[in-house]
């Protein structure tokens, strides 16, 4: 199996399209139990809002991330992406605080 883990952001085919998105799975659970990783949704636009529930991000894309817009995906999906790479700390913990807010942790 591909190596997945949090904080990584991949460009993946899924049913009718190649999505991006951001890992947010415990590393240990998708170590554990693979079936399902949980991501968010990432849309690659240079010119993106910072809201309580989204975050912009520069690098390894100029994206937003959708904290609203959580998923899983199974690891085919991943072993047939492209990782682009990780997420900085400082924008990964924003992405926690999106997270906290919608999910109302």
């Amino acid at each position: 199996m591909t190596h997945i883990d949090r904080g990584q952001l991949w460009r993946i085919p899924t049913v009718g399209r190649t999505r991006t998105v951001l890992v947010i799975g415990n590393p240990s659970v998708i170590r554990l139990h693979p079936g399902g990783i949980q991501c968010v949704d990432v849309v690659e636009t240079a010119d993106a809002l910072d809201t309580l529930v989204t975050v912009p991000i520069e690098k390894p894309v100029a994206a937003v991330v959708m904290a609203p817009d959580i998923a899983s995906f199974r690891p085919v999906r991943f072993e047939q992406g492209e990782l682009l790479g990780r997420l900085e700390d400082a924008d990964m913990e924003r992405v926690n605080q999106a997270l906290r807010a919608v999910l109302d942790l």
